[in-house]
């Protein structure tokens, strides 16, 4: 019976010691994940701030969402997998290109969403009929992967393309159109407005698309010469380019007298560009329950995200797809009164 007595605090001992390993190697071993999960919506009116804008009348109000985001090791992949309402686990690949650390990442996604906030300006402020000037300059390169293509060939982050093949290139959008046409494997002529020109060969993506890539992230060279009523954004924390379309709404309601909203409480998130289309956004999912956290009635997305921000409200609240700008703001001006 003595010898049962001693053995117990040993196998205890043991035992704790085999816990804290496992709990050390969980905090200390990447997952190859990031977890998404839902973030409530924010009524756009406390991070907006319009000069000679109007205040939402009641409760109303445009809403943008975003969505909570972890680098996940092994032990956040368990918490996001099996404990947390609502989460997603989102492959590393799928978020962050080869030779991409996640502090250039983040530094991009913030990028984006200051991107994002003029692209608001100027396209409410012209479908206004205000007068901005703008000057399109190509397109930016934000950053280039280590060890693929681009990289080998010395381009450089702040490098704008100004021409593909021989055919000009005035801003993001025109790259896109003019690069889909690529097969991994082949090569195209860029020319930089700063470099000169460079041949580089296109290598396959790794996220199971086989697209072909240089290894570059890109967005809009444009130089904003005037917008007529700047807006001051009190926004912290929160990076990307989705809240794009709901800071259009936004300004354009304040500034035309609040005729849209007539008392309901709508979200919206999409990419906008300077020609105010929509473009499609991640996290539809953890939007849409965002947006049901915070009350509203009515969400507008991108056109491809209908389908997943609609099974994850339920039935909870109308979700709507748009295309650009002009169709979002033809969809909130056919809702009936709240």
């Amino acid at each position: 019976m003595s010898l049962l007595r001693r053995r117990w605090p040993a196998a205890l001992a043991a035992v704790m010691i085999l816990l804290l390993a496992g709990f050390a190697w969980a905090v200390t071993t990447p997952s190859g994940y990031y977890v998404f999960w839902p973030d409530e919506a924010h009524p756009a009116v406390d991070y907006l701030h319009i000069p000679g804008g109007e205040k939402p009348v009641g409760r109303s109000g445009f809403y943008f969402v975003d969505v909570h985001e972890l680098d996940a090791n092994k032990l956040e992949e368990f918490w996001g997998r099996h404990l947390q309402d609502g989460a997603d686990l989102v492959p590393v690949r799928d978020l962050r290109a080869p030779g991409t650390s996640e502090s250039q990442r983040v530094h991009h996604d913030f990028q984006a969403m200051a991107d994002s906030q003029r692209t608001a300006e100027v396209v409410a402020e012209q479908a206004l009929g205000k007068p901005v000037k703008l000057a399109r300059l190509g397109a930016l390169i934000y950053g280039v992967a280590s060890g693929l293509p681009a990289a080998k060939a010395g381009v450089q982050p702040g490098d704008v393309i100004t021409g593909f093949d021989g055919h000009p290139v005035r801003s993001e959008g025109d790259l896109i159109r003019l690069a889909a046409k690529l097969a991994p494997g082949d090569t195209a002529r860029y020319t930089f407005r700063d470099a000169g020109s460079k041949t580089i060969r296109t290598v396959a993506s790794t996220d199971g698309k086989h697209r072909a890539i240089i290894g570059v992230t890109i967005g809009d060279a444009v130089r904003i010469e005037r917008i007529p009523i700047p807006v001051r954004y009190t926004i912290t924390g929160i990076g990307g380019p989705s809240a794009g379309l709901a800071f259009a709404l936004e300004i354009y309601d304040s500034l035309s007298g609040r005729t849209l909203l007539r008392g309901h409480r709508i979200a919206a998130t999409g990419e906008l560009d300077l020609a105010g289309d929509v473009e499609t956004i991640g996290g539809a999912k953890q939007k849409a329950l965002g947006a049901v956290e915070a009350g509203v009635d009515t969400f507008i997305v991108p056109v491809d995200n209908v389908a997943a921000a609609r099974k994850a409200a339920h039935g909870r609240l109308r979700v709507i797809g748009v295309k650009t700008f002009q169709q979002a703001l033809a969809v909130v001006r056919r809702l009936p009164p709240a």
